[in-house]
């Protein structure tokens, strides 16, 4: 492994330990202050702290801009722009009406008050996943991608610290009764799955905007259902059809989507790659 490599790996060590611990340390000053409310110090600290640390690695610990994926690129990836805005809300559809149909969930009365709620959080959403994006898809994943491992393991890596560091703030969030030894694990595979996804559509773009949207849309329509009550899911039948990440129909329809995205991917024709992202036939396949 040469300096550049090195210096690398480094500091991605660096951003995955900031990472990792910033959410322990929001929830410890939560706790001190007695709050648990969103949008808490601590909450902000959990949020924030991945992004300044993937600025001072960039600006200041030879990381560079290069592979941030600022620009949008939309011309040629008008269809992955779409399919980014569109893929959560319509498999929110796809679970709700299958589980609806076989009685696992009950509607609210009030679901045709849902899109006016979706609408409402969708720029909140936008603004906290501009700060969860640009870390996770504008630092983490490119870092790992330049060290030249295969971009399956790369996924995989991401979607595993990405996934813990939900973990602090995850069950302020989430109602279960179910056992965290099985709920866990599953939950993790859902991520797991979308960082497959999110990182094929990454790598295709070399933008981070596809990403940001992406993860807007889906806390605006599955949050908003879930959070708010829109739909009731059955207990026995949560780990079949909740449509957020620890949902088994959700992690289905996303790991088919992140195949279809991969083997798309290897099948579309080689090109230029943009400044900062390393050739396609550097990537193993």
């Amino acid at each position: 492994m040469n300096v550049k490599n090195n210096k690398t790996l480094r500091n991605v060590i660096i951003f995955s330990l900031v990472a990792l611990s910033c959410g322990w340390i929001g929830r410890l000053v939560d706790l001190q202050a007695r709050t648990d409310e969103n949008g808490s110090l601590g909450q902000l600290i959990w949020i924030v702290s991945p992004l300044l640390m993937m600025v001072i690695l960039r600006s200041w610990m030879g990381d560079g801009w290069k592979d941030f994926g600022i620009k949008p690129r939309v011309k040629g990836n008008v269809f992955l722009y779409i399919f980014s805005l569109l893929f959560f809300p319509f498999m929110t559809m796809v679970i709700v009406g299958i589980s609806s149909s076989l009685g696992w969930t009950d509607m609210s009365p009030m679901s045709s008050h849902y899109l006016t709620a979706v609408v409402l959080a969708l720029v909140p959403s936008l603004i906290k996943n501009i700060f969860e994006e640009f870390a996770w898809r504008g630092y983490l994943a490119p870092k790992l991608y330049s060290l030249g491992y295969h971009r399956v393991v790369v996924h995989i890596a991401v979607g595993l610290i990405w996934g813990v560091w939900h973990f602090p703030y995850l069950f302020l969030f989430v109602e279960t009764t179910e056992s965290m030894i099985t709920y866990i694990p599953r939950m993790m595979l859902g991520v797991i799955v979308m960082a497959v996804l999110y990182g094929e559509i990454l790598l295709m773009t070399r933008s981070v905007w596809p990403a940001v949207f992406m993860h807007m849309a889906g806390n605006a329509f599955i949050d908003t259902l879930i959070l708010k009550k829109f739909v009731l899911v059955q207990a026995e039948f949560s780990y079949l059809a909740m449509p957020s990440p620890e949902g088994i129909l959700a992690i289905v329809l996303t790991a088919l989507a992140g195949l279809w995205m991969y083997k798309r991917r290897k099948r579309a024709s080689l090109r230029q790659s943009p400044p900062g992202f390393p050739k396609q036939p550097q990537f193993p396949v």
